[in-house]
């Protein structure tokens, strides 16, 4: 599970740093991006985690995968993604947003030139536990 880029202003740092604390219990990605080939996560599925200047610095373990319309996504959700969010509302607004910010990429990775965001967009939901910390 890789975390941000040297560009991100930071963004990937604290969001690892919050799976380190045991704040982030979950993550969410849009299943056309799961079309350039990579297989959805599955639960018992450990994955390391990664900074974005490629040090390790944990494990998390796959406890739970969803998929629910982006509409769909509740206030479990946007608490278990430890992101400061005041409920479903307000994680759906940022999402949206960024999702909107990187339509251009996701468009590429899915190779669908005309995709859209939508409100009813499938979303991966995954939960997992920190079972390992580098360092």
């Amino acid at each position: 599970m890789d975390f941000g880029h040297p560009d991100d202003g930071g963004l990937g740092e604290r969001l690892l740093q919050a799976v380190l604390r045991g704040e982030k219990t979950a993550t969410s990605s849009l299943v056309v991006e799961y079309l350039a080939g990579d297989p959805l996560p599955r639960v018992g599925e450990r994955l390391r985690l990664v900074d974005h200047a490629g040090r390790s610095r944990g494990v998390v373990e796959t406890t739970r995968v969803v998929v629910v319309p982006m509409s769909e996504v509740g206030d479990d959700v946007a608490a278990a993604e430890g992101e400061g969010f005041t409920g479903a509302a307000d994680w759906r607004a940022e999402h949206v947003r960024f999702w909107t910010e990187v339509t251009a990429e996701v468009r590429q990775a899915c190779g669908d030139p005309g995709w859209v965001l939508r409100e009813h967009e499938p979303v991966v939901v995954e939960h997992f536990r920190l079972v390992d910390r580098d360092g």
